[in-house]
């Protein structure tokens, strides 16, 4: 599954130069405004953001502000042609996990945007406005707790890690209660209904779909 990046770029050539870059290697938004960014970014969260300082509509650093108070794990890496120290500290004080001067390398920028995608997957697992943190064992819906158990968390997480994908009952079974666990499958079932109230619950969006007779599937 591609690593979704959201890119906030008031320069066309800039944003094109990005996009050409992450072709075929990452699902790509780019954004020219800050309210068009926060209007999707409040539908769908990304696996990383790059962040232009110098924006028609706010400033990049209130916008780094503003995603740390939802999320304050999310990758995001400034690229601006603000090169002093002041810009590269502030920039790093307010929550930036890299900071990129203009113009920049393209083989140093996807560099450096696996490193941060890579040290983000070790504990953090993000798609369609789901983030995982498997060092405290929670899941978030668009920043808000889910209130998970163990075992509901363990089995949205193997549902997301094979998303796009139908996963048999027997499948999750093994991958959540263990093989040696004894029982019947029907307690994935019953785990399943009371993870889809809890998304429900937070305003979360249903991507945990039924395949009849075989499983289910986290819809991408």
């Amino acid at each position: 599954m591609k690593s979704l990046i959201y890119i906030v770029e008031d320069d066309e050539g800039i944003r094109a130069v990005y996009e050409g870059a992450f072709e075929g290697i990452y699902k790509v938004k780019s954004f020219e405004r800050a309210s068009d960014f926060f209007e999707e970014y409040e539908k769908v969260q990304p696996d990383l953001v790059i962040l232009d300082l110098m924006l028609p509509d706010m400033d990049g650093n209130a916008i780094l502000k503003k995603i740390r108070e939802t999320n304050e794990r999310m990758p995001v890496i400034i690229v601006s042609a603000k090169t002093d120290e002041t810009s590269f500290v502030d920039g790093l004080n307010d929550g930036a996990d890299d900071y990129m001067a203009k113009p920049f390398s393209v083989k140093e920028l996807i560099a450096r945007v696996n490193t941060n995608l890579r040290r983000a997957s070790l504990y953090f697992t993000q798609a369609e406005g789901f983030t995982l943190d498997s060092n405290l064992f929670k899941a978030f819906y668009q920043g808000k707790d889910l209130g998970l158990t163990l075992k509901e968390f363990n089995l949205l997480k193997t549902l997301v890690q094979k998303g796009g994908r139908t996963v048999t009952r027997e499948e999750l079974f093994k991958d959540v209660w263990g093989e040696n666990f004894i029982g019947e499958t029907r307690t994935v079932d019953v785990h399943v209904a009371s993870l889809r109230d809890k998304i429900n619950g937070a305003g979360g969006v249903n991507k945990i779909v039924t395949v009849r007779g075989v499983g289910y599937r986290f819809e991408n």
